[in-house]
């Protein structure tokens, strides 16, 4: 038994393919059919049954897998260690950064580390909260930044909570709903509303506070992951923007958009957290980025 022969099988249970696993795996199907078939020699069981055009693992072969995982993440992190020993990968740092997180920390720590840490290779990725954790898993990145609320909680993951962020929405100076005394759901629904994706527990509490036109699927005509291109659109016309605060605080502070109190007013936070996989070790890039993401991601 060796590790060519665990990676193999456990691309083969993720992607129940011959074909589809050997091409993730740069391989040939019959080189993977060999690798496989070694290693139920090896351990004389069947790991695999072919059910239709599927590939599926035995309920021992399901073991294996699982213990496969463990064994692959931990020879990974024997690399990773004598790696980080010899500085080969203390001036790389790879983030996933969710869209709040994108548009409060992703210009100003570029910008640091080019003031202060230029010899840092920084490789930044940006996307759904899902895709952020398939790479984070896949360790195509070392950390992400995400809202923690649409985040499911699993062992291996480390989630690190990040200070909460006041939300709500907000419309350009001089929209026609701030010359009204009170402005309801109703009113607001009058105009376009741009968001983010918003979480499951989001939309749940939107409908319990506001009632069912308020979840997002009837609330939101304008969703975007750019939240600077979504605040921008609301600076240059009648939408209104639905989302932290802080991640408009420019426009905000100079009077360009302005909070917009709907009754029944309920104070909304986001919350967001820092994810690496369990166990993994912090390399000084990721360190750093740690630091400066709790000293920078604030109202």
């Amino acid at each position: 038994m060796n590790l060519a022969h665990l990676r193999h099988l456990v691309a083969l249970a993720e992607h129940q393919s011959f074909r589809k696993a050997a091409a993730a795996l740069f391989v040939t199907q019959p080189a993977l059919s060999r690798s496989i078939q070694a290693l139920e020699r090896e351990l004389d069981v069947r790991l695999v049954d072919r059910v239709g055009r599927k590939n599926i693992l035995t309920a021992y072969g399901q073991q294996v897998v699982d213990r496969a995982r463990k064994i692959l993440f931990e020879a990974s992190e024997i690399r990773r260690g004598a790696s980080l020993a010899l500085g080969g990968e203390a001036g790389t740092l790879r983030l996933g950064l969710g869209p709040t997180p994108a548009a409060m920390l992703a210009t100003p720590f570029l910008v640091h580390m080019a003031d202060r840490h230029p010899g840092i290779q920084v490789r930044l990725a940006r996307g759904s909260i899902e895709l952020l954790c398939q790479a984070l898993r896949n360790e195509k990145v070392d950390v992400i930044a995400v809202d923690c609320r649409a985040l499911a909680a699993t062992e291996d993951l480390a989630i690190e909570a990040l200070p909460s962020l006041r939300a709500g929405f907000a419309c350009r100076a001089g929209h026609p709903l701030l010359s009204l005394p009170r402005v309801d759901l109703a009113l607001l629904r009058g105009y376009p509303v741009a968001s983010t994706p918003l979480s499951e527990e989001v939309s749940r509490d939107l409908v319990a506070e506001l009632g069912q036109d308020a979840h997002p699927s009837r609330l939101v005509t304008l969703s975007s992951e750019d939240i600077g291109g979504l605040v921008e659109v609301v600076e240059k016309t009648d939408a209104i923007f639905l989302g932290v605060f802080a991640a408009a605080q420019k426009q905000l502070d100079g009077g360009r958009l302005v909070e917009l109190r709907l009754q029944p007013h309920f104070e909304r936070i986001g919350r967001y957290a820092l994810v690496t996989l369990a166990g993994r070790s912090e390399s000084p890039a990721q360190a750093l980025f740690r630091a400066f993401a709790h000293a920078h991601f604030h109202d």
